[in-house]
Parts: C-alpha cells; structure tokens; sequence
C-alpha cells in the first residue's frame, strides 16, 4: 500500500504542477487567434466532396512565431503526415519554463520509480489468490465485457473515418483513435502485456467467420519462421506511407487502413485456425509483443511437472464452450508474454487449476527468456529507427533536410524516402557495430550476430520511452480535442480543443521517459552481459559498445524532444 500512497502523491502532484502551469501560460494572443479562427469558421460556406470547407479548419490555437518560421521553411513544398507544416495546418508547441519542465520530470521519473518498485515489492504473487478476480478471469465475461465496448468504440470511429470531416481536427473518428486510443495502447502493453490483443475488434471479425468456416489448417513453417520479418515490412510501410501521404492526417486514408488491415485479418482467419495473423502478420502484434516483455505480470504454470505430464491438454486444444489458446501455446513449453494476450482461456479450460497470474518485476522478461530470436531482437533494433523518425518529422529541421536533398534534383517524395530509411538504416549500422566490437571482447569469444540477437532486446527500453514520450506530446498537447471528440461522436463535429498542460509539463515528462527508457536499457544490457560472463567487470567490458551507442541515441531522443514540436491538424 505504501508504494500506492506514494504513487497516488505524485499523480496529484504532477496534476497541479499543470493546472498551475497551464494559468501561467495563458495570453490575450489566445482569446484572438480563437476569435479570428470561430470568425474564419462561420464565414466559410464552400462544398468540398460532400463536407464544408469549414470542417477544415482546425480548432486548435496557432503559435504565431511557430507559423512563421514553418512557413517560411515550407516554401512551395506542400508537406504530409506529422510534419511542422504551414498555415493553418499545424501548431507547434510554446516555450519551455526550465524550471517547470524539470520539476515535472523529477516527479515523472520518481512515479516511473515507484511503479518499478509496486511490481517489484509483489513479485511472485499470484492474483488468483484473490477470489473476486479469479472469478472474473474464469466467468463468461471476461474478456466479452472488453471486446464489446471496444467493438462499438471502432465502429464508431470508422464511420467518421469515411463519413465524417475530411479535417483530422474536426473529426472524431481521427482524434479518439491518434491522440486517445493510438498514445494510450503502449501503456497498456507495459502494464498489462498484450492485453489490448483479446479486445482488439480486428480479430474479432475474423474469429466471426471462423464460427461459420471452422478452418483446421495450422500456419506453415514460412509464416512461423518468416512471420515476424513480414511484420517489419508491414510496419515500416504503414509509418513511411505516413509520412509520404499523411495517413493521420487525412480520415479517409485512416479508415483505408484500418480496412485493409481488417480484410487481412480475414483473409488469415478463412485460410488458418486460430489467431494466425495476430501472431504472424499483425504489426500492432509484432511491436506489443516486444514491448509486453516489459510487463509486470506473467500467466504461467504453478506447477511445471504437473503440465508435463498431463494427457488433457486442455489449454491448447480447449474445453465445453471455451477455445483453447489462441496463439498455440501449450502451457508447460508457453515462457513470457510475448505469445500471450491474456484471453485466460488457459485459466478457464485446465482441469487442474494449474495456472497462475502472477506479477514479476518490470522487464524482467527481457534478460530471462528462455530463446533469442534474432528476429525479435531485429525488429526492436528497428523500432529505435523508426521512432525517432517519427519524432524527427515534427519538427522544423525535418523539412531542412528535405530541402537540402531535394537541391540535389531528387523529388519531394524521393527525399521523404531516402531520410526515412537514413534514419532506420543508420542505427542498425552503428549496432552492428557495436555487436561486432562487443563479441570480441567476451571471454568466450561468440560471434557478431550471437551478440547483436541478444543485446537487441536491450534496446526495448527506449523504443518504448521514446515511443511513448511521442506519443505524449499528442495526448496532451491535443488532449481537449478528446473531449470534443466523444462529444462529435453524436454531433459529428469538434468544437472544443487545445493542451490539457503546457509545453512545460510536456517537455518534462517526455524528459522523464526517455532518462527512465536510457537507465532502463544499461540496466537490461548489463544483465544480459552478466549472464554471458563471470565477472562484473567483464560483463561491464562487453556492454561498454553498447552503452556507448546508447548515449548517442540518449542525445538524439533529448533533442528531439527539446525542439519544438508540430500539433497534428489539418
């Protein structure tokens, strides 16, 4: 309970370092850019394609100086995606009060503590010990009273994809799923594993075509072996069509996705049994099963032997009306979180009661699994690339380095091309690297690629800090809009906007992630080290490369996230 009070403290304490931050910052500038924008708002009558000119109008307050300076970047170039675009089209963030921002870091990286410490202090005990829970996890509810909310959620926000504002400011669908849903889903892999796999509504349709086909057939060696590779694909293809067409920023082209991601989802659940593409394809698959070797808790065996010999084999294969896993895991050979949405179909079906669900120190996971896959390990190399390209196309130094390779003769888009896979291929070369430098030190000497697959998850950490210190910056500095945006789920418009805290409190939080993220990576590669050597010291040799790229990227992160960013809009 203390580590609770501790937790709660800070919470309340981070609120109203915003509150007071928020009625330092506002200005008269505020109240007639809001003026000028409800004035812009009411005048305009012009039809576009079945929507009003003035749904595209954002809502948000303009920062005039961040104008300006984007304008003038952005010269005869029409940009796309999370850019610091132009005009209208986006806002970037106000100063930053030094004071407050590391204040609101300090009390951010000391709540990232005590959480650390929560999961620690109860590592190893089982929740089902507590009657009401295990209740729920065995009831017919559990994960219904989930997936139905969530199913309802979705289909409200696909239709506003297609059939609300063409506006990303102005539509509901877009807000309530990039700066609601979009920020909040990294968190939950960090707390609660894979649990936003069960209630995803995406194999949701395809488990309903399942009822009636009944396919038997199991995924193949190419799609277990290859599987994760093409969810890099997917993954790195989704982020750079982004930032080539502004996915976000155009509804429409949301609700495209979503379809197309949709339509694969059937297409896999037609061909082969159980979750297939969610284990495989999915690319939300692929980054929460990385990121849920974080989690502090663990379905597992409480008793190894008794699985081992067990002839039922009711967690695989299923019980009465219940299914059997739907990533084919048999319980005794199932290790970690990574193959696990926490459905508790195990829990229901064993005949034995021989299941636990039991907490375990945060990232644990990542330095006591059983197997490396270089894959996995590859994919959370990538991730390092792919997220500061994603912060990096925020700022105003993005469109310098589009400008600058486009006076070679290389086209707009050719530019967001060749940065895009700069930024990801950079990375991967430095930690090949750094793999290389580090196996040659080891005692027994291993190879490069040995190193570079189990160092890789080393670097889970700071993806997800910097993954979710992007994300942050939406749900916060955009974060009214989702009040209005629940709101327009019933009047089809958003009319309420704007920063939940400052710029101040943001920055500090951000700062706070990526500190805990940077610490939380030497730790996890120190441990992993510890467990190929003898000795600290010679643990400490192998991760000194390692450690040495991690700063770098430590930097990279802190600028990006000291720089003024842009608002999504549009």
């Amino acid at each position: 309970m203390k580590y609770l009070n501790l937790i709660f403290v800070l919470l309340t304490a981070l609120a109203v370092t915003g509150a007071e931050e928020n009625d330092s910052h506002i200005m008269p500038a505020d109240a007639a850019l809001m003026n000028m924008a409800e004035s812009a708002d009411s005048s305009t009558d012009t039809e576009h394609s079945g929507h009003d000119v003035q749904d595209m109008m954002p809502g948000m307050v303009m920062n005039k100086s961040a104008d300006s300076s984007a304008e003038t970047v952005h010269a005869g170039h029409e940009m796309h995606g999370e850019t610091a675009g132009t005009g209208n089209a986006h806002a970037s963030t106000g100063p930053v009060d030094l004071g407050a921002a590391v204040i609101t870091g300090a009390l951010g990286l000391a709540l990232i503590i005590g959480m650390i410490a929560f999961f620690q202090s109860l590592r190893g005990k089982d929740l089902l010990e507590y009657t009401w829970f295990k209740k729920l996890l065995k009831s017919n509810l559990y994960p219904k009273i989930l997936q139905i909310p969530t199913l309802f959620f979705f289909g409200f926000i696909t239709y506003y994809f297609f059939w609300g504002s063409l506006s990303y400011s102005q539509n509901p669908g877009s807000i309530l799923a990039w700066t609601l849903w979009w920020p909040l889903v990294p968190l939950t892999f960090i707390l609660l594993g894979r649990i936003w796999c069960v209630i995803c509504p995406i194999p949701l349709v395809g488990e309903f075509f399942q009822k009636f086909i009944r396919p038997t057939r199991r995924p193949g060696r190419f799609l277990i072996k290859y599987g994760i590779w093409i969810t890099d694909g997917i993954f790195i293809a989704i982020t750079l069509f982004d930032r080539l067409y502004g996915m976000v920023d155009k509804p429409w082209l949301s609700g495209m996705i979503f379809l197309l991601i949709t339509g694969g989802a059937i297409i896999l659940s037609i061909r082969y049994e159980r979750r297939s593409f969610c284990k495989h394809i999915c690319f939300l698959g692929g980054v929460s099963g990385n990121y849920s070797m974080l989690a502090g808790v663990s379905i597992e065996s409480k008793n190894p032997e008794r699985c081992a010999t067990c002839r039922v084999r009711a967690c695989y294969f299923g019980s009465g009306n219940t299914p059997g896993c739907p990533y084919a895991q048999f319980m005794p050979a199932k290790i970690g979180m990574r193959n696990c949405n926490l459905c508790a179909s195990c829990i229901k079906n064993c005949p034995y009661d021989n299941v636990a669900f039991r907490t375990r120190s945060i990232a644990s996971e990542l330095w006591s699994h059983a197997k490396v896959s270089f894959s996995e390990s590859f994919f959370a190399k990538l991730m390092v690339g792919i997220v500061i390209i994603q912060n990096l196309g925020m700022l105003a130094v993005w469109s310098n380095l589009q400008n600058w390779v486009m006076q070679f003769g290389i086209g707009e888009k050719m530019a967001v091309i060749l940065l895009y896979f700069a930024a990801i291929v950079l990375p991967l070369a430095l930690m090949t690297i750094t793999s290389y430098l580090s196996s040659s030190l080891q005692t027994e000497k291993g190879t490069m690629l040995a190193n570079f697959a189990a160092f890789g998850y080393a670097f889970i950490p700071i993806d997800v800090a910097g993954h979710l210190a992007h994300n942050l910056f939406h749900l916060l500095a955009e974060g009214k809009s989702i009040i209005g945006a629940f709101l327009g789920l019933f009047t089809g418009r958003v009319d309420y906007s704007g920063a939940v805290v400052s710029s101040s409190v943001v920055t500090g939080l951000q700062f706070g992630l990526i500190i805990a993220g940077g610490f939380g990576t030497l730790y996890v590669a120190y441990r992993i080290a510890r467990a190929k050597e003898q000795s600290t010291i010679a643990a400490l040799r192998i991760v000194l490369p390692h450690a040495l790229l991690l700063v770098l990227v430590f930097a990279v992160n802190l600028f990006l996230f000291i720089t003024p960013m842009a608002h999504r809009g549009g």
